[in-house]
């Protein structure tokens, strides 16, 4: 799924070039998110979706990505997924009970 992900970015901003001597003295431009709200809702709706790749996807999209949260008192403790703009942390997308492992999907605001 990462695999995917990357290619889809790579499509997303892949900016084509006139000629090759262009292609070696230009930068490729990057736009500023180049992850969508949407795509960000569809990989946390994913089962193969992971935390780890958190880090990942707030390199590659700074401006909109996805937060996790630990919250709740000891053994009934819960991990929150978020989407987040920025430092503002928006919808709640998932939510797993750490004792159980149920999870439920929230659809959350959009834009939120």
């Amino acid at each position: 799924f990462a695999v995917a992900m990357r290619l889809l970015l790579i499509q997303r901003v892949a900016v084509p070039r006139r000629s090759p001597r262009l292609a070696a003295s230009a930068p490729a431009a990057i736009p500023p998110s180049p992850l969508t709200e949407s795509i960000l809702r569809k990989y946390a709706a994913d089962r193969r979706a992971s935390a780890d790749h958190f880090p990942w996807l707030a390199r590659v999209s700074p401006a909109l990505c996805l937060s996790t949260e630990l919250d709740g008192p000891g053994d009934n403790r819960i991990d929150i997924w978020r989407l987040k703009r920025g430092e503002e942390s928006g919808a709640k997308l998932w939510l797993r009970s750490l004792r159980s492992g149920q999870v439920q999907h929230y659809e959350g605001e959009r834009g939120a």
